[in-house]
């Protein structure tokens, strides 16, 4: 039985990886295990843990920002490696590319074993070959790793793809405790970041071929700005199409299980994904939903296309329409694949993803 982790993510901030590392990091903690998080910096807006989890900053001092990027990796590798050494955790979870290298070239003679995870669709985080190589050497020094789904696993070469496991992310139990409602308001949601790859577009546009039919309903998108400029490609599209009273902006919330639980549906319309944890929030919570069978199968490895989700295709809006407007003209098929959706709920309890984590550390480390 393990009986001390240490968790190494980037930061805390509000973000998918972020989200299951905070998830798992609490619950693995009040099972009395001993959980320690690095972090090389501290987020404006952060997900919390529990007190009980020891966090440390093993990133850079201001002063040193201004060094040349080889001094900057050799100072976080550096007091990633003293942590190591300091505090001898019995395994270490890695979560997204930069953290992963790190956390592997760290532990080099520490005898402290490594599970790396791979959060994204690899064939846009490591497309370029320098991406290639420097994967295919590291992950072979782990202890293991973890991926979301087969997909993402099988881009890598059969000596990765060999010692790894296949994980859901943990959906936080506020989600599974919303109730169902009584009657759904007349509101399509969406949840994310204003990111091209969120494809906000092809919804607003699937949204446009059925509003008139549908005039009692609104589009709603929850979620901030990213570091690109689609919010504002996105609010001029609305605009030039005056479609300001039917597609709102919400913003960010962090009490979502009380701002869409109601809602007649829920739309993920991505180009790529990991494994989206806002359509498991969803599903969780019952809501009907629609999602595009985008790589890397995170929304098909949740869905199963007419039982408890709709599955589209990804930039199609002719078939987002449709899509849509199957949902709110059918809404007992639609309360029914609502609370089928709700059944992976069981699958992703925090108790259930943490035991996983701990049970394949234990499988990676022995085969390694």
């Amino acid at each position: 039985m393990i009986k001390k982790v240490l968790f190494h993510i980037n930061s805390l901030g509000k973000g998918g990886a972020e989200r299951v590392v905070s998830v798992l990091a609490d619950e693995m903690s009040a099972q009395g295990i001993e959980v320690l998080l690095a972090t090389e910096w501290k987020a404006k807006d952060e997900y919390s843990v529990s007190e009980k989890v020891h966090r440390f900053h093993v990133g850079l001092k201001e002063e040193e920002e201004s060094l040349s990027g080889a001094k900057k990796r050799s100072i976080r590798e550096k007091r990633l490696r003293g942590l190591f050494i300091k505090e001898k955790p019995e395994v270490v979870f890695s979560f997204c590319r930069n953290a992963n290298y790190r956390a592997i070239l760290a532990s080099r003679g520490t005898g402290v074993p490594v599970i790396y995870s791979v959060r994204s669709d690899p064939s846009v985080d490591y497309a370029s070959q320098k991406q290639k190589i420097l994967s295919s050497v590291l992950y072979k020094k782990a202890a293991g790793g973890v991926f979301q789904t087969t997909d993402a696993r099988d881009y890598f070469p059969e000596e990765i793809r060999a010692n790894s496991k296949i994980i859901l992310n943990p959906v936080d139990k506020k989600y599974e405790k919303t109730l169902s409602p009584k009657e759904r308001r007349k509101a399509i949601v969406a949840v994310g970041r204003f990111h091209d790859a969120k494809d906000h577009m092809t919804l607003i546009r699937g949204f446009e071929r059925v509003m008139e039919k549908f005039p009692e309903y609104n589009l709603e998108l929850y979620g901030d700005r990213s570091e690109d400029n689609t919010v504002f490609q996105v609010k001029e599209h609305v605009k030039a199409h005056k479609l300001g009273d039917r597609v709102l902006f919400m913003g960010n919330h962090d009490d979502l299980e009380n701002c869409i639980a109601d809602a007649a549906l829920f739309v993920l319309s991505s180009k790529y994904e990991g494994m989206p944890n806002a359509l498991m929030e969803a599903m969780v919570m019952g809501l009907p939903c629609i999602a595009t069978d985008c790589p890397c199968g995170g929304p098909r490895t949740l869905i199963e296309d007419g039982e408890n989700g709709l599955l589209t295709d990804v930039g199609d809006d002719e078939l987002m329409g449709i899509a849509i407007d199957k949902m709110l003209s059918y809404p007992e098929e639609a309360d029914r694949i609502g609370k089928n959706a709700r059944r992976l709920a069981e699958r992703v309890a925090p108790a259930a993803i943490a035991g996983e984590w701990l049970s394949s550390s234990d499988e990676c480390i022995a085969g390694k």
